[in-house]
Parts: structure tokens; sequence; C-alpha cells
């Protein structure tokens, strides 16, 4: 597989052919640019073997997403994402989790009460609304922000087509082999439109940040350090806060680490909860029945129509929780990720051998599609095959290891609550499918998305 190939197919159609290749081939697949080696894995052994043993991401292949997040903790070089961490992992603890169930239920209740309005009205692309849901949500619970600060929905609306757009440029690029050189770039039409929306998103997270230091200016530094443990202690009001009260101190970050921590944050909490929920609203279209059996295990569980959410209450949706794994087993919001053998390694499955300074990439969405793994109806919706016991392949949707997504609770609990909320006031109708294996049209821009939108129409049940 030559790289020249890159000049003439469309990204998700590369990782697509890389992965059913490397089903014949052991889990491994060379690849080569000229001169550059790129191993690509689906073989769960060796996945987890580079997940565990090769902490580095390989920062020449995702320059290019790095322009966006610096040195924020998914990309970040091994020796800043470690200290990084453990600053992190207590945003996410099951305390705090718990404790957004209020916010989590507020913003399900506005976001059915928008969908309300457009019930009726035939087709419209549900995907807007529901990152507008996925954002206000990530805002309030983890930054302590109502309202985005008070700015208005086109100020909003304007961010997000400014993530979608960097996105698709910085996914282009890692796909261009004539945009790799960086004096090549900077000199394109691509540089000057991912710079300008790129500084769209800079100017909200600095204003973000700009309108909590001022909230927080006459807060007792030595104080809040004495009394309070964020992730233990109900005083703290959010993870932002938590980090900008640190930056004062000796060691915090600094404040460029802290813009690029929060627009990580802001970006990877968005996006890939949004696409989560909606491949899973667009497939359940696709397939009445299975949607009318998440239905009735809702109605089943909840006490009546109104009912408020509650963290315990979606762990009963078990029949949900198959669904929703099953779309991120088959859609993936992120459908690879890099790592860099910065040593020479050997590879569990085969013994074959990764050249020191070797990229690495991992293919979860080909390691979520491997026949010799999930069997042969492996292209296939089926929610039954995360019965409890059951026996699956890798199911790596967060990814893998010490390096994976600290906030997945946060995803999942998200999206089951957007979905459960959904689905108890509508039936989402969308052409049906005739077979098994759904026919859902991909396109990559850094997250594995439907490329025609997310069509529905809802009807109140």
């Amino acid at each position: 597989f030559y790289i020249v190939r890159l000049l003439f197919t469309e990204a998700v159609s590369i990782i697509e052919h890389l992965s059913r290749e490397s089903f014949t081939t052991r889990g491994i697949q060379k690849i080569w640019g000229g001169p550059l080696l790129v191993i690509g894995l689906t073989n769960p052994a060796d996945i987890e073997y580079v997940s565990k043993n090769c902490l580095e991401k390989d920062l020449f292949l995702m320059k290019s997403v790095r322009g966006i997040t610096g040195d924020g903790g998914i990309f970040a070089p091994v020796s800043i994402w470690s200290r990084k961490r453990k600053v992190i992992i207590p945003a996410f603890s099951p305390k705090i989790l718990n404790s957004f169930m209020d916010i989590f239920s507020r913003r399900c209740a506005d976001l059915v009460d928008k969908l309300k309005d457009l019930s009726g009205t035939g087709t419209f692309d549900i995907s807007p609304i529901i990152n507008n849901f996925t954002l206000a949500s990530i805002a309030e619970t983890s930054l302590g922000i109502r309202n985005l600060g008070g700015m208005n929905d086109v100020v909003v609306s304007d961010f997000l087509e400014s993530v979608e757009k960097v996105f698709k440029l910085a996914s282009n690029r890692i796909f261009s082999v004539w945009l790799w050189p960086d004096w090549i770039y900077k000199l394109s039409w691509q540089y000057r439109h991912f710079t300008k929306h790129n500084d769209k998103i800079i100017n909200l997270t600095n204003n973000i940040i700009r309108k909590k230091r001022n909230e927080l200016k006459h807060v007792d530094l030595d104080a809040y350090e004495n009394q309070t443990v964020f992730g233990q202690d109900d005083k703290v009001d959010s993870f932002l806060d938590h980090l900008i009260l640190l930056s004062q101190r000796q060691n915090g970050f600094t404040d460029t680490e802290l813009r690029e921590e929060i627009t990580t944050f802001i970006l990877a909490a968005t996006d890939t909860t949004a696409i989560a929920i909606c491949n899973t609203l667009l497939l359940l279209g696709k397939y009445p029945k299975i949607q009318e059996k998440v239905h009735e295990e809702l109605v089943g569980v909840f006490e009546n129509h109104n009912e408020k959410l509650y963290k315990d209450v979606l762990s009963e949706l078990k029949y949900l929780d198959m669904v929703l794994k099953e779309s991120l087993r088959l859609y993936p919001p992120v459908p690879m990720i890099t790592r860099k053998a910065t040593e020479e390694i050997k590879l569990p499955s085969s013994g074959y051998t990764i050249p020191a300074q070797t990229g690495i990439i991992i293919l979860i969405w080909g390691a979520h599609r491997d026949p010799n793994y999930w069997g042969p109806d492996a292209d296939c919706f089926k929610p039954e095959r995360f019965v409890a016991g059951g026996k699956t392949g890798l199911f790596i949707p967060f990814s893998t290891g010490p390096r994976n997504c600290i906030g997945y609770q946060y995803a999942m609990l998200t999206a089951k609550s957007a979905i459960a909320s959904i689905l108890r006031q509508f039936k989402v109708v969308t052409e049906e499918e005739d077979g098994p294996i759904p026919k859902i049209e991909c396109q990559y821009s850094i997250m594995l998305k439907s490329k025609h939108g997310y069509p529905v129409r809802l009807v109140r049940r």
C-alpha cells in the first residue's frame, strides 16, 4: 500500500482499505510514504501491547491536529501528559460525574423542548442541535459556565462551524503528502483558512478563561488549598475553577497550558459525544424494531413519562447500553490514533519487529470490524453481541492503555442521557435499511461522521 494512493483516495476509504487488508495479514499493515515507514495495527494483542508500552504520540503524523490543541493532554509528549493527567483525572471521578446529573437532566429537557418545535415539520439534520447540546453540557458541568458566558446562538454556531472547519483542514493535511513540509503548508490557502478558524476557537477559550479568572480573583488561594480537594469536596465549583486556581501557584499550569487544556477539553467532549449520539439515533431510525426494544426498556425503567434522569436509573438501561456500544463499534468517532515506537519493539502476535522511531497507527475502525474476532457478522448492526458475558473482539472507542480517554464515562453518561430523553418523547424516523449491514457513507475529519449529515424525522409519542 503506497503513499501515492493518498493522492487520489478519500481518507475514510484509506482507513477502511488498510483495515480490511490487515484482516488477512495478521493485523499488520506496512505503509510507505517515500522513505517514511508507518505501521498500521488491528490485531488486539498488538494494540494492547503498543498502547501500554508506546506512550509517545507520533507528533509528525498528528502535527496538524496539534496546531489546534497544542500540548493539550491528548497529543502532548509523555513528559507533559503525565504531569497534566494527574491534575485532570479527578475531574471525572464517580462523585463528580454523579454531581452533574441535575445539569444533564435540565440540559436534556431543554434539548427535548427544542426538538418538539421541529417534530412534525419533516426531515431535518439533527446534528447542529446535538452539537449545541453537548457544548452547553460540557461548558456548564466541567467549566462551570452556564450559557457559555452569555454568548448568543450566532456566536456559538460560529464557534462550532470553526471547529468543523479546522478538523476538516487538519485531516486533509494528514492525507495530503504535499502539505507535510511546514514551509509549503504555510504558503497554502489551507493554512490561511486553518489559522482564521483556529483563532476563533482560541478567542472563545481565552474569553471563557478570562471570565472565570474575574469570578475567582477574590478567592483566598491558601484557604482553597487547605480546605478543598478537587474530586472529593463539594466546595469546588468546576474543573476550570480548579485549574485556574492551581495556575496561580508555582508549578501550576501556565496561561498557554491552561488554554491548550481547556481547548482540548471542549473539542474532545463536544464533537465525539455529539457524533456518538447522532450515529446511534440514525441507526435506530434505520432499524425501527431495535428502536422499539429500546423504547420498551425506557417505559419499563422510568416510572412515569416525566421522571428526572438519575445515574442509577440510566445504569438500568442495559439494552440501550448495548445499542450505544454497537454504534460506537461500527462507527467510532475517532477511527484511528497514533503512537511512536521510541525504541525497537517486537509485536506479540507475530514477533514482527518495529524499528525505533517508527510511527504506529492503531486502526480502531479495523479492530472493531475484524471478522477473525467479531465473527462473520462483524459489519452487521447487532446490539445483542454486547450482552453480558458474550464474547466480543477488542472494543476501544475511547482508546486503551494508560493514555486512554479519561472522559469516556462522561461521554457515555451524556450520550445515554440524551438518547433516553429523546426516545422517551419521540420516534426517530429515517430511511430504513433492507439488511443487517448499515449503509452510512462516512467522511474523516479527525472524527468519523456521516458524510451526508444526520437527516431524521421526529414523531411525538
